[in-house]
């Protein structure tokens, strides 16, 4: 005849049992939350365009938007570890995968759009009547000349300045 199970002996495998299905059902959300990332990222090039969310928070992310548009704040001038850090004056933005991604970026604007630029954190394109508007595209060009009363900040790659006034 067989003995039933001991009371200790189900505690035991049911126990053993609960922890194997939550260490599978995280490793598998970690892992999709990771390729989703990775995914997100591996959809950006160099020269696409973003638009920045977040914008108020530490850790700014970012969505592809198409180059021109009302919503794209930036091109990307290059793709790059978390580690490695963009030089002056390229705009950066990261974020936290696996392997780490980081942004570096070049305004997408044109003469007349209006940007927030915060003490700190990145810049974004803005409509001119929002209160927070507090520089004026001026110019954008190849050269590194802008109009009197101007700031120019200039990128070399892609080659371009882009001159703004305090509004």
């Amino acid at each position: 005849m067989c003995q039933p199970r001991s009371r200790l002996g189900r505690v035991l495998y049911v126990g053993a049992l609960g922890i194997g299905i939550a260490i599978a059902l995280v490793a598998y959300f970690s892992f999709r939350a990771a390729q989703s990332t990775s995914f997100r990222a591996a959809q950006l090039t160099t020269g696409a365009c973003v638009s920045i969310t977040d914008v108020d928070t530490a850790e700014p992310g970012w969505e592809r938007v198409g180059c021109g548009s009302p919503e794209s704040d930036f091109v990307i001038a290059s793709i790059t570890s978390d580690a490695q850090p963009c030089p002056p004056p390229y705009a950066a933005v990261s974020q936290d995968t696996t392997g780490g991604v980081r942004l570096c970026l070049v305004p997408d604007v044109a003469v007349g759009d209006c940007l927030r630029v915060p003490v700190a954190g990145v810049q974004t394109k803005v409509p001119c009547t929002d209160p927070q508007a507090n520089r004026t595209v001026t110019a954008v060009s190849t050269e590194a000349a802008c109009p009197p009363g101007s700031e120019a900040t200039a990128y070399p790659d892609p080659a371009r300045t882009v001159c703004t006034a305090v509004r």
